[in-house]
């Protein structure tokens, strides 16, 4: 009796092991396209609006910016902003900030609190 129910379980598995692989075969994936399209980020392609006039080629996290064309963000927290040389984007964060802009055309966004800007900064935004 044993054997005549070990030889049904198998003749049904064998007839529908084939059907379950038709099934499986009949499901396929479309390529997508995530791997056909990258883009770098970078400084130009972070900075906001309000700074669309300058192209960007320096992320400066901190308080001094270098010469080049800086997108310079400031932390939560109180800071002094010095922008370097070249068109920066200054991006002053949370707390009283003070923010120094350097030479060449630049843009300074304040945030939350009350910031003070130098006459260097050609655009300033509160």
């Amino acid at each position: 009796m044993a054997l005549y129910r070990l030889a049904l379980v198998a003749a049904l598995a064998l007839g529908l092991l084939p059907q379950a692989a038709a099934l499986g075969a009949g499901n396929t994936i479309p390529d997508t396209n995530t791997t056909k399209y990258t883009t770098p980020i970078t400084a130009n392609t972070l900075k906001p609006s309000s700074c669309s006039a300058i192209t960007l080629t320096t992320l400066v996290i901190g308080s001094t910016g270098t010469a080049g064309a800086d997108l310079e963000l400031g932390s939560a927290a109180a800071d002094t902003i010095s922008a370097g040389g070249g068109n920066d984007c200054i991006l002053a964060g949370g707390g009283n900030d003070n923010i120094s802009c350097g030479t060449g055309t630049d843009v300074a966004v304040g945030g939350p609190g009350t910031d003070v800007f130098n006459v260097n900064c050609e655009t300033q935004i509160q």
